[in-house]
């Protein structure tokens, strides 16, 4: 097996998410870790920060699997919008994190489909297929471009849910230009799609290009950790713990991912109990370690 193993950073530190100096010393924390590989995160949007996180990343050596989202003073990119205005802004949105990500050297840059149009999602899916092909193309075709499905109807309420509707439209967008297209299977999200690990991991087929490993809560709504939340592992009243990371480890390395080149595996989860990060790191790589020794 040829894995990448790495930790998203906002999640496993949190409180960079929205602040600017904590992003930076917790990003440079995390570049250092020996333990990993690789390194999922974002640079800050403001452009003397982002150049200094990037040099940062640079310099780590690590593998960067680039993540897109919603930045702070950024309305929420909306490439599926049936306003032609809406979609351009969100196409000018992306170029500029495509930029950032190319700037800090990312190998696999990662974006989510953004809001649902369950009045017209095919019509949606036609519009994010056309801007993905847009922007993919200004990046060489070794740097992978990940879609991120999740939620319809749970939290996130995004226009990709399930495994099999994402692998369709990925298949669209390979045969429309971009061959370096592919998905982002996140554990965390299987649940709130409604599907099961076994039929995730089918479903999305030969597609599959990055994955989070990860828990969610969903049988309490009351929770403050319901849904797209990314709990640990064990965490109270979430759906997974040991035992279920096994079979997902078991399901990817039959389906041939974990015996790919250059087979990006990601940590995506908050910190386990009282934990700190590089103590929940170590007990994310224990459990993981566990899982592939049981295959």
């Amino acid at each position: 097996m040829s894995i990448v193993l790495g930790v998203n950073h906002q999640f496993i530190f949190t409180r960079g998410m929205t602040d600017p100096v904590i992003h930076t010393e917790t990003l440079k924390e995390a570049a250092a870790y020996p333990e990993i590989d690789a390194l999922d995160c974002w640079t800050w949007p403001e452009a003397r920060r982002a150049k200094e996180e990037s040099r940062i990343l640079k310099d780590s050596g690590k593998w960067i699997n680039y993540n897109i989202g919603d930045r702070p003073g950024d309305e929420p990119c909306f490439p599926g919008s049936p306003d032609p205005a809406r979609r351009e802004r969100a196409y000018d949105i992306l170029m500029r994190e495509f930029d950032h990500a190319m700037d800090c050297g990312a190998r696999k840059i990662i974006l989510g489909s953004g809001p649902d149009v369950p009045e017209d999602r095919e019509t949606a899916k036609r519009h994010f297929a056309e801007i993905l092909v847009r922007v993919g193309k200004n990046v060489p075709r070794d740097v992978t471009v990940a879609v991120e499905p999740t939620d319809r109807d749970v939290d996130k309420h995004f226009l990709l849910g399930p495994a099999k509707e994402t692998a369709d439209f990925l298949h669209d967008v390979q045969a429309m230009g971009l061959p370096n297209a592919g998905m982002l299977l996140d554990m965390c999200h299987i649940p709130i799609m409604h599907e099961t690990l076994e039929s995730a991991v089918k479903n999305a087929g030969d597609t599959i290009r990055h994955i989070h490993l990860g828990n969610c809560i969903i049988k309490d709504p009351l929770n403050p950790f319901y849904g797209d939340k990314h709990v640990a592992w064990g965490a109270e009243g979430s759906e997974y713990g040991e035992k279920e990371t096994a079979i997902f480890a078991g399901l990817l390395k039959n389906a041939g991912y974990l015996d790919c080149e250059h087979a990006t595996v990601t940590f995506e989860m908050r910190r386990a109990g009282n934990l700190d990060a590089k103590q929940s790191l170590q007990f994310f790589i224990d459990i993981w370690n566990r899982a592939l020794a049981a295959i």
